[in-house]
């Protein structure tokens, strides 16, 4: 039976195929090739004190001049705005004094300059205060250490954490958004970046790609980009650099691999970079896209 009250015009919220892929879009996917998009959602994780915040900032540097973060290329840069909730006023600034003139041209805010003590996104006046702050800025990336400080909700209650994350991202929109956060427990070996996380798993779920850092290694999974790792080592200024001779063998074998006329899958390429560096498979993969 027909139903006499159905809607029979045209509608301006589901659309057909050839008017939703002819709907504006950015003419840029990536901020970060492969693992943050543009408007989309990163976690940076890790047990305190491991350097999270330093690489953070370096992947702020990287997101407002461009080149690379890590081995991650920029594509596209603008203004950046790093939200410190975590660490007293007087230590980060020292901290951003000795990191010298690449942190000046970054925004920054904290609790005393939001004016919230503490800050909570679950307070409506708190959430207008950093939507109207951040809109004269109109960055393309808003970093936030750490997340714990952002709300005072339950970190272990998934239905919790998804309304703080709505309320993250509507504050902060149109940007991408990066969250720092700490690990359930310390380790060097390769985590499980889904359940390593402290709190609810809803986190790991809702966003666009994951990395962990432990003392020598970056370990990241994402929607766009197979989970892998990139040895690192870190600098007297408490930055972080891939490891040189890790690196510059995985590119010789990756230019073994790339001549090679008879692997002409990215996934044939992936398997013979495997034998050669004994890497998983999935890990071989995620390197020859990156690079």
């Amino acid at each position: 039976m027909t139903n006499p009250t159905a809607r029979t015009e045209p509608s301006d919220l589901i659309l057909p195929g050839h008017a939703y892929l002819a709907l504006p879009r950015n003419p840029e996917t990536w901020l970060l090739r492969s693992l943050l998009p543009v408007g989309g959602l990163l976690n940076i994780y890790g047990e305190a004190k491991i350097g999270k915040s330093f690489a953070a900032l370096q992947m702020a540097t990287a997101l407002q001049h461009g080149g690379c973060w890590l081995g991650f290329q920029v594509v596209s840069t603008g203004p950046v705005v790093y939200i410190q909730l975590d660490t007293p006023r007087s230590l980060w600034l020292e901290r951003l004094d000795a990191l010298g003139a690449c942190m000046t041209p970054l925004h920054y805010a904290d609790r005393d300059t939001l004016g919230t003590w503490p800050f909570d996104i679950g307070r409506p006046d708190h959430f207008q205060r950093l939507q109207r702050a951040l809109q004269p800025v109109a960055p393309v990336a808003v970093f936030l250490d750490t997340l714990r400080e952002a709300h005072a909700k339950d970190e272990n209650k998934s239905d919790q954490m998804q309304t703080v994350f709505a309320l993250l991202q509507a504050a902060t929109y149109p940007a991408a958004l990066i969250v720092i956060s700490h690990a359930r427990k310390p380790t060097d070996a390769a985590p499980d970046l889904i359940a390593d996380q402290r709190g609810s798993s809803y986190t790991a779920g809702r966003v666009d790609a994951v990395v962990r850092f432990t003392r020598k290694t970056l370990f990241y999974t994402g929607r766009a980009i197979e989970e892998g790792s990139i040895r690192l080592t870190r600098l007297d200024n408490g930055f972080w650099e891939p490891d040189t001779e890790q690196a510059q063998l995985m590119d010789h074998h990756a230019r073994t691999v790339l001549v090679d006329p008879t692997l002409t899958t990215v996934k044939a390429q992936a398997l013979a970079l495997s034998t050669l560096t004994h890497k998983s498979p999935e890990a071989c993969r995620s390197f020859l896209r990156r690079r």
